[in-house]
């Protein structure tokens, strides 16, 4: 059997980029057209042509990483200049009927919905500007209900239906690490084609200790025709939304998703066994995760690497009058409070001024044998998830919450959007608090 090709294509240096790692997004022409002729070669040396998948009158659709609301100097999303070039590199060089871009940010209510994302992030304008027949708002849309043979976790899913209509689909992530699966890259990406039901169920609920496996699982329900790796600018550190900056100048592609986020792993200086759902999706048979199992064309992944610092997911004892109990749970509670709490410190608010302001917080999730309701006497308790309730240390729990300062409770298993809405709400403190 023959190795699925990936492609490895080092893009000339936009000239927009060191003004855009300093914090000053610019689209430059000339810099689309680079970022174009990457793309264009990347897709030749790993598939020949776009009509090795595009046929004559079928629909196509784009679906980048749109993860947040969030600015293109967030790093958090991809470059607009790549869907951009991307979505024009298709337009002009398939026989596509229509070309779309569409996606759903993995926040939902509480980091604003697609049509805000897409405009914050510039990429609506991007794919507007790169020819895009639409930008398809995917939770404007309806889901069609179905079931994924082979699941081993998520056998039932809601998908969204221009998702499950398109003839073609082209996934395009982002460069990144992430705090829950190591990185952000075509397996991670398909978490934007279900919908977020809050506080748990489809989405949300996609984010426990099987996290890995029902991304795996989702893309069991349709692969990608073709995954193009936005590697212009990656985000290193404490990703997907808290990182920062690391200048590649790549463009990955190929038609088996698990290979490209292999080889894109490794130009990262990360092994794909790192991240969860790469491990899954080869477990399963979905592709290869070795390099000897690919035919790596274009530049060598050696002459490209570099080491992307890796994100570290604990929450404990990182910040003086913050203090989290989590003795057991599971990761869903225990990274999407450390993203919260990231988010936080990066928002700008002075952290020291603010707990002396508001007092200190201790946050709890799941079951605490050895907590001690004393420690919460005064303070502001932060209570995340819902499995605390199942554990013998519930009424430990309830005494706490009887004596802290303030009660905020964060329900749902594994509560995602705790990812936001935690961050939220003590902005939104700081804010009463004229800080």
């Amino acid at each position: 059997m023959s190795k699925p090709k990936v492609s490895i294509v080092k893009c000339e240096v936009p000239e927009g980029n060191k003004g855009f790692i300093a914090g000053k997004y610019t689209r430059l022409d000339a810099d689309v057209q680079k970022i174009k002729a990457a793309v264009a070669k990347a897709v030749e040396l790993s598939i020949g042509s776009l009509d090795a998948i595009i046929k004559e009158g079928q629909t196509v659709l784009i679906k980048p990483n749109l993860a947040f609301q969030a600015p293109p100097e967030s790093f958090a999303v991809v470059d607009p200049r790549t869907v951009e070039a991307v979505t024009a590199y298709v337009k002009e060089n398939s026989k596509a009927a229509k070309v779309y871009v569409g996606d759903n940010p993995s926040l939902g209510m509480h980091v604003g919905r697609a049509r805000p994302a897409f405009e914050v992030s510039g990429m609506g304008e991007a794919a507007r500007l790169g020819g895009a027949d639409d930008v398809i708002l995917f939770d404007e849309c309806e889901t069609v209900d179905v079931d994924i043979p082979g699941a081993k976790i998520f056998k039932h899913a809601k998908i969204y239906k221009p998702f499950v209509d398109a003839d073609v689909i082209i996934n395009l992530p982002k460069m990144k690490v992430h705090l829950a699966n190591m990185v952000t890259l075509g397996v991670k990406n398909w978490n934007g084609i279900i919908p977020n039901e809050h506080p748990s169920g489809q989405q949300q609920g996609a984010h426990r200790i099987d996290l890995g496996q029902k991304m795996a699982d989702i893309l069991k329900y349709r692969m990608a025709d073709l995954t193009i790796v936005d590697g212009i600018i990656g985000m290193e550190g404490q990703g997907p939304h808290a990182g920062t900056p690391i200048e590649m100048n790549l463009i990955l592609a190929g038609q088996n998703t698990v290979a490209v986020d292999a080889v894109a792993c490794r130009c990262m200086g990360i092994y794909p066994e790192e991240s969860p759902a790469i491990r899954a999706a080869y477990n399963d048979g979905l592709g290869p995760k070795e390099l000897e199992d690919i035919d790596v064309v274009g530049e060598k992944v050696a002459d490209v690497m570099k080491v992307f610092r890796r994100p570290n997911d604990n929450p404990m004892s990182n910040y003086h009058g913050m203090d989290c109990y989590f003795q057991q749970t599971c990761p869903g509670c225990y990274v999407n409070v450390r993203g919260a709490l990231d988010s936080f410190v990066i928002c700008g608010v002075d952290f020291d001024k603010f707990i002396q302001a508001y007092g200190e917080i201790v946050v709890l999730a799941g079951g605490c044998p050895d907590f001690d309701p004393e420690v919460a006497r005064g303070k502001n308790l932060m209570i995340c998830g819902d499995c605390w309730k199942l554990f013998p240390s519930k009424p430990m729990v309830e005494k706490a919450a009887e004596i802290a300062k303030s009660v905020t409770y964060y329900p749902g298993c594994a509560p995602v959007y705790i990812f936001s809405k935690i961050n939220t709400d003590l902005q939104e403190a700081a804010k009463n608090l004229k800080l």
